[in-house]
């Protein structure tokens, strides 16, 4: 009975230091799933087109080297009153909030510009006369936004404006108000009331035109 009794007593203890040890291994294996968890995942890599984007030095050193274009009366507002000298397109990968415009609000470029061109003087004239346009605007916009062109006024080396596009969400965004994008209300007169910012099909094909002219992706 006494040989049984420690027995017994033997197995409990054994029993015991096994449960304890298995406790011990899933508080461990706990602690580090909850470590892993804390490791953050690396950012995905860069796709192909983002390998080849331009350098801040090679977009300042372009704006030095672009051709200068003279502010034309017969454009419209606020163009016709915009004092500048030199229109840079900027082909960028937008991206809403975080690469809405070309130069962030720090005044730098943003890392996804895939190319840049200044625009000449006929070219300028025709786009800028084009988003001057009632005719224009009117159409309905996503709520999305993820810009490919950039526009950025320069007087000098100093950005005066800059107006980014989205032909996907078919919406734009510039610095200095665009009266035309105003002008077809809905619910005219009430609380409700608001203005159709999109792009009719006469507006998208001035863009259109630019961009296959400078080789940018929505002329493609």
């Amino acid at each position: 009975m006494k040989i049984l009794t420690i027995f017994i007593s033997q197995s409990i203890l054994i029993g015991l230091a096994f449960f304890m040890c298995s406790c011990q291994k899933k508080e461990d294996n706990s602690q580090l799933t909850m470590v892993k968890e804390q490791i953050e995942e690396p950012p995905p890599p860069p796709s192909s087109d983002l390998l080849h984007s331009l350098k801040e030095k090679e977009l300042l050193d372009y704006i030095q080297t672009a051709k200068t274009v003279k502010p034309n009366p017969n454009n419209g507002a606020p163009f016709n009153q915009l004092d500048y000298d030199k229109i840079i397109a900027y082909d960028f990968q937008g991206e809403e909030e975080m690469y809405e415009d070309a130069i962030d609000r720090k005044g730098k470029f943003i890392p996804v510009i895939l190319k840049q061109q200044f625009l000449t003087q006929q070219q300028a004239d025709h786009i800028l006369s084009a988003l001057a346009k009632n005719s224009s605007y009117g159409g309905g916009s996503a709520a999305c936004f993820r810009p490919h062109l950039g526009l950025v006024f320069f007087k000098g080396n100093k950005k005066v404006n800059q107006i980014s596009i989205c032909l996907s969400c078919n919406a734009s965004h510039s610095e200095i108000e665009i009266p035309a994008k105003k002008h077809k209300l809905v619910n005219k007169g009430t609380k409700d009331e608001y203005s159709l910012e999109g792009f009719t099909s006469s507006g998208k094909k001035a863009i259109a035109q630019l961009c296959k002219k400078i080789n940018f992706q929505y002329g493609r």
